[in-house]
């Protein structure tokens, strides 16, 4: 379309657009209506099977999209929704648009293969979300941890958090990474660190001084659509008896507001009580693990912690904390012979699951010594050197550097008890949840 016709169709009433629009719609077979808004046109388009996914390869059967103009859509589900609009009126027939719409899904899936094949040339992991199309990488320097996400569009870094210290949106003026210009990690890292000043957020107009005695930011489970399938519903209908067979797909979503953003768990079954985990938020992967059901603390506990969320707020009305180290893991609260001090040094046992000859899966004990929480994968050389074996199992050591209010400043010791990395910051209820002073150890 030439600069002259969009010129003409500016011009154009919203209403007469959306009468073009629907006719070629309804002319391919295609039904719209109007939205709540009483002027955008919205539908929802039903495939045959030449839309796949491009990560699990099961093809898209279904895909809701909104009309823009008179002759682009746009999807508003994953992950065609990552596609942005797509021009449907130079197609006659729906099996043209369809292909056209496979085409460019599997070409936006190969730039993304190809930003994180750059990416993982320079050793960093990548993790692909299948739905958003997007990936995610962290480059982790000395002092900040950078949080790279990449797209049809490259890679932009999004998010810079201090060690110790709250993550920070990148100004959205920073540009996107040319990865071609690196020829390591390192100086990636090193372009990142000295790129710092540009990747800074303009400070909002007259700021507000923190007040000391402002509660704190609450966290909300948003209440389930009205029309939604809850499990509640299922348990009603069909009785807390009934059961799923082991390879049955299943997928929960729950949604949560902190801070003022919206932010979506979601867990993907895998096989038998094994789950996929995931806290989405506005710019990505929150968090990301394997889990056991068995082994899951609850879904406004791992929420809470991944957020940075009070402790307080992780145990919702009528429901029940799993208990990692007494009720005080649950409540934020230590008791007083619990309390760690500067200089001592805590110990978390773990368990290898799995231990190859590149990565190491394991999960971490309780103070009985029984595995609890999510598994977590390293690569060998990483777990090596961060893991210490003793007695026939593996440890991790800390040393107590400050204590703070709720809350501990620690650094890591290696085989040789000699502190590694900077110092971090732990709330003091997940510390003696998943910690054991050394001389409780033996």
């Amino acid at each position: 379309m030439g600069e002259g016709e969009h010129t003409i169709i500016g011009r154009i009433a919203r209403e007469r657009l959306n009468q073009i629009a629907s006719r070629k719609l309804s002319a391919l077979g295609v039904p719209v209506r109007l939205g709540a808004d009483r002027e955008t046109l919205e539908g929802e388009l039903g495939f045959t099977g030449r839309v796949v996914h491009p990560v699990s390869g099961q093809p898209i059967s279904r895909s809701r999209f909104v009309v823009g103009g008179h002759d682009r859509l746009s999807f508003i589900d994953g992950p065609l929704a990552a596609l942005g609009p797509i021009d449907f009126y130079q197609h006659d027939r729906l099996p043209a648009f369809e292909a056209a719409v496979a085409a460019a899904l599997a070409a936006l899936h190969g730039q993304l293969e190809e930003v994180a094949a750059r990416l993982r040339a320079l050793r960093l992991e990548v993790v692909i979300d299948g739905e958003r199309l997007q990936l995610r990488a962290v480059v982790k320097a000395p002092g900040h941890a950078f949080e790279i996400l990449g797209g049809a569009d490259g890679a932009r870094v999004s998010r810079v958090a201090p060690v110790g210290g709250r993550p920070q949106e990148v100004a959205p003026s920073f540009p996107p990474l040319d990865l071609r210009r690196f020829g390591s990690g390192a100086e990636l890292e090193d372009f990142l660190v000295a790129s710092l000043p540009q990747m800074a957020t303009q400070p909002a107009v007259s700021p507000a001084p923190a007040v000391a005695s402002e509660p704190p930011r609450q966290l909300e489970a948003t209440p389930a659509p009205r029309n939604a399938l809850t499990l509640a519903r299922l348990a009603q209908v069909f009785g807390e008896e009934a059961m799923l067979p082991p390879n049955a797909m299943v997928e929960l979503v729950q949604e949560f507001q902190f801070a003022g953003t919206r932010y979506r768990f979601v867990a993907a079954r895998e096989m038998g009580t094994r789950f996929k985990g995931r806290l989405i938020g506005p710019s990505g992967d929150v968090w990301a693990d394997n889990f056991e059901l068995s082994n899951f603390p609850g879904t406004r506990m791992v929420v809470s912690l991944a957020l940075g969320a009070p402790s307080a707020e992780a145990v919702g009305p009528g429901e029940s904390a799993v208990d990692f180290s007494g009720a005080s893991a649950a409540t934020g609260e230590v008791p007083q012979h619990l309390q760690p001090h500067p200089g001592e040094v805590w110990v978390m046992n773990v368990v290898v699951e799995n231990g190859g000859p590149d990565e190491v899966r394991y999960v971490g004990t309780d103070i009985d010594g029984r595995p609890y929480g999510a598994a977590r994968v390293l690569k060998r050389p990483d777990f090596e050197a961060v893991f210490t074996q003793a007695r026939g199992g593996w440890r991790l050591l800390i040393q107590i550097e400050q204590v703070q209010e709720g809350a501990v400043l620690y650094r890591q010791l290696d085989q040789a008890r000699q502190p590694i990395g900077a110092s971090r910051k732990m709330a003091s209820a997940i510390l003696v949840a998943n910690f054991v002073p050394e001389a409780a150890a033996y």
